[in-house]
């Protein structure tokens, strides 16, 4: 708004300007250099001095040219130191604002790199109602991240201080997302130093990245090249599921979703079987799997009995997958 308003001035005064030199030249019979000294110091109101008009119609129009010239130039004048000071000021403000949000943050996720996977990974975060607080290098993706309202670090994510500042320790996970695989390992290995228990999932783009990632910390491992092309192949030969999935994972309008659910010792439903705890009947979900240590079992039957620590993957509505968590994790 102030850019555009500024722009506008600045053409409004610079053609009043050339409108008060052309005046003085004619009605004044002046040079093109006296016409706009006259010009200048008239609308800069510093005084004639050896320059006065001399003919009545060349006082008219100085009488005109003063009140419209000098309107124009302290309009701009002040428009400008408006724009510098609320400008710097918002800036100020919402810095600081922005830096005592992410001081709070506690148990959120740290993303490192905003390009096209990374943006990707900002707007499911966003979609998922997840904490989390991004750091970008570029400045101009910076500024923009900022004008969205999206918490973000200017600073490189390789350095030990920024990813301090972006609350590390305190952190559950890093997605990082950098376009190199050597930016990549080394987040990781600082992320991990700084905090060992955090979640780490890395991008890489070559397989030989994958092992060096590994051993630097990562959790996981994702290559977008490899995901894009499964996915190009799923669309071709099981276009159905693959809607499905889609649809499942990525539509907030259909309400449904897959979540994984942590049994807490002192739920209600350890020590019980399926059919005891009438999961289907009472939340209207779908028990898919069942993480159990570092055995996955499928297709759990009516008789499986739910253990302290066991992660269930079930597929239900949002609103009853919330409730089903709440009591598997309540005390």
């Amino acid at each position: 708004m102030y850019l555009n308003r500024l722009k506008l001035s600045l053409i409004f005064f610079i053609g009043i300007l050339i409108t008060g030199i052309i005046g003085f030249m004619v009605l004044e019979d002046l040079s093109i250099y006296d016409a706009t000294y006259f010009a200048v110091v008239t609308i800069t109101t510093v005084g004639y001095g050896d320059i006065v008009p001399k003919t009545p119609a060349g006082r008219l129009f100085t009488c005109l040219f003063v009140v419209i010239g000098v309107g124009m130039a302290y309009y701009t004048f002040t428009l400008v130191i408006s724009m510098s000071i609320e400008g710097r000021l918002k800036d100020f403000f919402g810095r600081k604002g922005m830096d005592r949000r992410i001081a709070n943050l506690n148990n959120h996720i740290i993303v490192c790199g905003a390009g096209k996977v990374g943006g990707n990974v900002i707007q499911r975060l966003q979609d998922e109602g997840e904490a989390f607080v991004v750091i970008e290098k570029d400045l101009p993706l910076y500024e923009k991240l900022c004008d969205q309202k999206v918490l973000t670090i200017h600073g490189d994510s390789t350095l030990d201080e920024v990813l301090l500042a972006a609350g590390v320790k305190r952190a559950k996970g890093l997605i990082t997302a950098l376009s190199h695989d050597a930016d990549n390992v080394y987040v990781t290995l600082t992320g991990k130093s700084l905090n060992p228990e955090m979640t780490i999932v890395a991008r890489a783009d070559r397989a030989e990245a994958e092992e060096k990632l590994r051993r630097a910390g990562a959790t996981t491992v994702i290559f977008p090249s490899v995901m894009g092309g499964r996915q190009m192949v799923s669309a071709m030969i099981k276009p159905v599921i693959m809607d499905f999935v889609e649809n499942l994972f990525y539509n907030q309008d259909l309400h449904m979703d897959i979540a994984e659910v942590t049994v807490h010792p002192a739920s209600q439903l350890v020590g019980k079987n399926f059919i005891e705890n009438d999961i289907k009947g009472r939340f209207d979900s779908i028990v898919v799997a069942i993480k159990r240590g570092n055995k996955l079992i499928t297709n759990p039957p009516g008789t499986q009995v739910i253990s302290a620590g066991d992660i269930m993957i079930v597929l239900g509505q949002r609103t009853t997958l919330s409730k089903l968590n709440e009591l598997a994790s309540a005390e």
